[in-house]
């Protein structure tokens, strides 16, 4: 950041400049992606200010590969000859997002002075939702096992996996549980442990054993906890697959 800050802040418009993820939280390693925040005043457009952004981080490298794309937010997808990634997104002044913590690098207006975080916490209707579909897609992979698509199968235990660990969080962790897979080392080692294994086994020759140890797990660590959200009757979809698999 500092071949990039000092040219960055100046950009006309640009208010504030702050890092987010897993450096923002002192997490990082030499894996870890760059996630950049430019924060404009909200009056200045994104292709006002694109071309001055690309020049400023390219004082670090020249990026191999840079893409601008919307997702929540107009964001610059890069790639540097080091092979770092760095996203950039671009934010205004009277619309950021409030989730996970930051590191000010820039802030002109102190703006981010009284930011305090948000947790990254399922809201209860996509709890419940996770609720029915961490156990819906095995019911949907019984339905079409026998039909030798195996990267459909495997496809739905991972749908089933990526719910019932936004579950388990939810129970374990509430504050990162709308990340899922991506903050699934903050559960309880041991459920962490056979959520591995279950991730081992979901291949093309083992994905009923991955099944058999998943539907255990739920029996276990899940059903307890979310069998009050189950609309009337999923009751015995859940039997029929327990049964059959466990």
């Amino acid at each position: 950041m500092e071949n990039i800050l000092p040219k960055m802040k100046n950009i006309e418009g640009v208010v504030a400049i702050f890092l987010k993820g897993s450096i923002a939280r002192g997490e990082n390693d030499a894996y870890s992606d760059l996630d950049l925040y430019v924060m404009l005043e909200k009056e200045v457009y994104v292709e006002d200010v694109y071309n001055d952004i690309i020049d400023s981080l390219e004082q670090y490298q020249k990026l191999l590969y840079k893409e601008l794309v919307e997702i929540i937010c107009p964001q610059i997808v890069g790639v540097y000859e080091n092979m770092l990634h760095v996203d950039c997104y671009i934010v205004h002044e009277n619309k950021y997002p409030l989730t996970d913590d930051i590191k000010v690098l820039y802030d002109s207006k102190k703006i981010l002075e009284n930011y305090v975080k948000q947790d990254l916490i399922l809201t209860k209707e996509m709890f419940q939702d996770s609720a029915l579909d961490s156990c819906w897609f095995i019911f949907q992979y019984d339905h079409i096992v026998n039909r030798g698509q195996n990267l459909w199968t495997t496809q739905m235990i991972d749908n089933a996996m990526n719910h019932a660990i936004k579950v388990l969080l939810y129970k374990h962790y509430p504050q990162k549980s709308l990340l899922g897979k991506k903050a699934a080392h903050h559960l309880p080692i041991e459920i962490y442990n056979k959520l591995n294994a279950i991730n081992d086994l979901n291949n093309s020759e083992n994905h009923r054993e991955a099944v058999s140890e998943f539907m255990k797990l739920y029996k276990m660590e899940i059903q307890d906890f979310v069998e009050e959200y189950w609309i009337e009757g999923f009751e015995k979809i859940f039997e029929y697959l327990y049964k059959k698999y466990a």
